[in-house]
Formats: structure tokens, C-alpha cells, sequence
């Protein structure tokens, strides 16, 4: 962690010598505008929570209507979670072998207990080929991996409140301005007006918690019986459940689909069959062969599983005229109970 310091120090005593003669010089309409992403370290989007031990990479990106000067990055992460060494990738914002770069890794934010990521980029005048970039559209200057060491809601996040401004000359989030590519045109401005985006919030559960299956809105979870219902006809399943603790997916939005919970390390945990009350042939809608099929239940011809659970939808225990002329008015656009056992 030495040496980084020292290379941090070395690159921030240029960050001086470009920016001293301009501090107080801030922006009046230019803007640089940051986003900032947090997925698997495949870049594919996190599951809705992730467990103990998973690492996480951060892209941080950088979008300006000028030509980029001298940037200092603080990135600010929960202290769930921790740098993993040797995962950051800085850009060469002004050209391989053109570009001073500096981090930090060790450094705890005192007001709030965050671990920060620090990054310096300062364009070296001398080298061959240097020149200050237009990010007319958004372009990653930063990517680095955190690992998730403790269950708790995370942040991940740039904080403007870090930002160097007029009241706040010693703010280490900045990016310098050039009135040109040429990096050899006096940086004009020091404090742009920054569009920040908010934190990334990332949920990390005990990677040996189970998973637990609960219904969002109508959706019921019927252990009992291994169903899932309280879906109207026609919604998708996945929006009537949640889980903690894990994920979830969902085959089909009829009667007879599975729904599969997973573990947060990605084993299947438990299935459930869907049922969509009145749905008793699995095409996702009631129609007329649903009625016939409701009636003949009641004359002997049997249904069942799920399809007999689907075809009692009044919820008495059993499949009776009554349900076949719920189902047949239906069929006429009488709305069926979604879960005939909500109280």
C-alpha cells in the first residue's frame, strides 16, 4: 500500500501544478454528467440480492460537453464490502502512455464509515500523443471489485457533496475543463456543475440463510400444497411474488407453470405449480373449454392437481355447479375471484 500511496502523491502534485492558477474559476453552463453501474463481474445485471462472498464490479462512467482536464473520482461503497485487490482498471483518459494515474484504497470516509476509492488522472503535456477527450457519450473511466463480506443493504455511490466548488476548494471529486483537445490550453475551469447520480443500493444476505417466498399484492404463497396463487388471468406471475434470501423464476403465467426459488449461491431451493383460478385446461385464459371441462368435473370426469385446485373457484373443497356457472359467466366477462381464500 506504500507505493500506491507514493504514486498517489506524486500524481496529485501535478494535479496542483495544472490546477493551482484556476481554483477558483468554476463552471457557468458546463456540465459533466456521471453514472455509475454495479453488476456481476461479467458485466451481466445482480440478482436482487446477492450472497455473503460475492464479488461485485463497479464501472463508473463520464459523460461532458468539453474537453476533459485533470479528474479526481471518489467512489463511496458500505463498509459491507471490500476492495478487491488489484481489480481496478483506471483509463488512459488522455492516451496510453499519456495518461498519470493514482489511487487510494485504504482510505475510511470519517462521516459516514464508508470505504472510498480514490482515483487521480492527470494528462502528462510532454508524452506523445496526448490530447483531452469530448465524452459526448457516456465512457468508462474507472471499473474496480468489491467483495460482500457482511448481510445488509449496501450502497455503492458517487457523493456530490465531495464535489470542489467555490465553498468547498478542497472537494476531491472534480473535472478539469480545456478549451480544446490541445492539453497544453490553460485549463479555464476547475468546478463544473455536476450531475450526480443516486447510490446503488445492493442487498446481501448470509450466503446460508434460506430463501423465503412471499407474495407481493394478491399473489399467496400455499405451502401446503406447493401452489402459488392471487395472479390475475392474463398478469405475469413474476410481478405477485418475492424473495429473500435468493431468486426466483417463474415458466409461464398459466395454470400448471412452476415457479423455482433459488439459493443465493444459485441452487434450486423449492418449486411451486401456478394456478390461475378458472385457468383448468393451462392455456393462461378462461374460455369455453375451461367451462366444459368444469362441468364435466361435476358429472365424473375427473380433473387434477393444480387444474382440480384451479377449477374450485369458489374455494369450498370441492368442484360443484356452482363454480361451473362462475366459470361460464367468466367466459362473459364476470371477473373471478384471483384467490377465493383471501379473507
Amino acid at each position: 500500500m506504500s507505493k500506491t500511496k507514493k504514486i498517489l502523491s506524486l500524481v496529485l502534485a501535478v494535479v496542483m501544478a495544472f490546477s493551482v492558477f484556476s481554483i477558483c474559476a468554476f463552471a457557468d453552463g458546463e456540465t459533466a454528467t456521471w453514472t455509475i453501474e454495479v453488476t456481476n463481474t461479467d458485466g451481466s445485471a445482480l440478482p436482487a440480492t446477492i450472497p455473503t462472498g460475492t464479488e461485485v464490479k463497479v464501472t463508473v462512467k463520464l459523460q461532458t460537453n468539453f474537453y476533459v482536464g485533470t479528474v479526481g473520482l471518489p467512489v463511496f461503497y458500505s463498509n459491507a464490502f471490500s476492495y478487491v485487490d488489484g481489480s481496478a482498471v483506471l483509463t488512459d483518459i488522455y492516451g496510453a502512455g499519456a495518461t498519470r494515474k493514482g489511487q487510494s484504497v485504504d482510505a475510511i470516509d470519517a462521516p459516514t464509515g464508508y470505504g472510498v476509492f480514490y482515483a487521480v488522472y492527470v494528462p502528462n503535456s510532454s508524452a506523445s500523443g496526448v490530447a483531452s477527450p469530448l465524452y459526448s457519450t457516456a465512457t468508462t473511466v474507472l471499473t474496480f471489485n468489491l467483495v460482500a463480506n457482511t448481510e445488509a443493504t449496501a450502497e455503492i455511490k458517487l457523493d456530490a457533496s465531495a464535489q470542489k466548488t467555490a465553498s468547498n476548494i478542497g472537494g476531491k471529486f472534480y473535472c478539469g475543463s480545456r478549451a480544446s483537445a490541445d492539453v497544453a490550453t490553460d485549463e479555464a475551469i476547475v468546478g463544473q456543475t455536476f450531475v450526480v447520480p443516486a447510490a446503488v443500493s445492493v442487498v446481501i444476505a448470509d450466503a446460508a440463510a434460506d430463501p423465503v417466498l412471499t407474495g407481493v399484492d394478491t399473489g399467496y404463497v400455499d405451502d401446503a400444497n406447493g401452489y402459488v396463487y392471487g395472479i390475475p388471468v392474463g398478469a405475469d406471475a413474476a410481478d405477485y411474488f418475492a424473495v429473500e434470501n435468493g431468486t426466483f423464476t417463474v415458466s409461464g403465467t398459466a395454470t400448471g407453470a412452476t415457479l423455482t426459488v433459488y439459493t443465493t449461491g444459485g441452487d434450486e431451493f423449492a418449486t411451486y405449480t401456478v394456478v390461475i383460478f378458472g385457468d383448468v385446461d393451462g392455456s393462461g385464459d378462461v374460455s369455453s373449454d375451461d367451462y366444459a371441462a368444469v362441468k364435466n368435473a361435476t358429472a365424473g370426469v375427473s380433473l387434477a392437481g393444480a387444474f382440480a385446485f384451479a377449477g374450485d373457484v369458489d374455494g369450498s373443497g370441492t368442484i360443484t355447479s356452482d363454480d361451473y356457472a362462475a366459470v361460464k359467466n367468466a367466459t362473459a366477462g364476470v371477473a373471478l375471484p384471483v384467490n377465493p381464500y383471501a379473507a
